[in-house]
């Protein structure tokens, strides 16, 4: 497998093609990820002009990430199209989230502070060590499981766009408790017990519980944000594939 896994990269064109796809998309949706991150954990509406200072602040590591996953994502449901739907979301999700992790970390402290990369890294080594690549890396594994067995049990290979951006949809819905203990996580590193009990909290004292509650679990823009991501991702890399064989 790690031989196939180097082949892939090294060899096999789709490699190349992620590049194309990860450079597109992390051009593209960085803003936008960056201004919900932002009004996620400052309980700020996603157009307060703060949020979109220095719009393309971490947009270097999410090329890295996104050239990593997203190559790496559709190689590996590809490998694991035999396995039942569990198996391999739960294959697909670890795989990815032990890799992508540390990413996230320096990039969302990019984002809160508006850190380069390096000040980044170096803020967050300075603070918890090596250790900082595994922050949130639970809340990860299980969004991202979650997320995949909803979009891998109902999407459908033929790239049909209601179809597929319902299941985007759906399963961005369902995951989005465990997305919203991520992001908090990344923020600043407290037991998921207390970030729970301060989102709690935070509900029983406002008067737009609903209201706040899709906010904080990024449901509605971010829904948007995820649906467009994937599913522009997903197109580009089957056309792209399409044309170079």
């Amino acid at each position: 497998m790690i031989l196939n896994v180097y082949y892939y990269f090294i060899m096999n064109m789709d490699f190349y093609i992620s590049i194309a796809v990860g450079v597109t998309q992390a051009f593209m949706y960085n803003p936008i990820d960056k201004a919900i991150y932002n009004s996620i954990i400052n309980n700020t509406k996603l157009f307060n002009k703060q949020n979109w200072n220095n719009p393309f602040t971490g947009a270097a590591n999410g090329i890295y990430a996104r050239i990593i996953t997203g190559g790496l994502y559709f190689y590996l449901i590809d490998k694991t199209k035999n396995m039942n739907t569990y198996q391999s979301a739960l294959y697909v999700s670890m795989t990815t989230s032990l890799i992508i992790n540390p990413f996230n970390v320096v990039k969302y402290k990019s984002y809160a502070d508006n850190l380069s990369n390096y000040d980044s890294i170096k803020v967050n080594y300075k603070k918890y060590g090596f250790k900082f690549g595994i922050i949130g890396l639970e809340a990860l594994i299980i969004r991202d499981f979650v997320f995949n067995v909803i979009y891998l049990k109902y999407k459908n290979n033929n790239n049909n766009l209601i179809h597929n951006c319902g299941a985007i949809c759906m399963a961005s819905l369902v995951s989005s408790p465990f997305h919203f203990a991520r992001n908090m996580k990344y923020h600043n590193n407290d037991s998921y017990i207390k970030i729970y009990k301060d989102l709690f909290k935070s509900l029983k004292s406002t008067n737009n519980k609903i209201s706040y509650a899709m906010k904080q679990f990024a449901i509605g823009h971010g829904t948007l944000r995820t649906v467009m991501g994937l599913y522009t991702g997903q197109v580009m890399y089957s056309t792209l594939k399409e044309l170079a064989h």
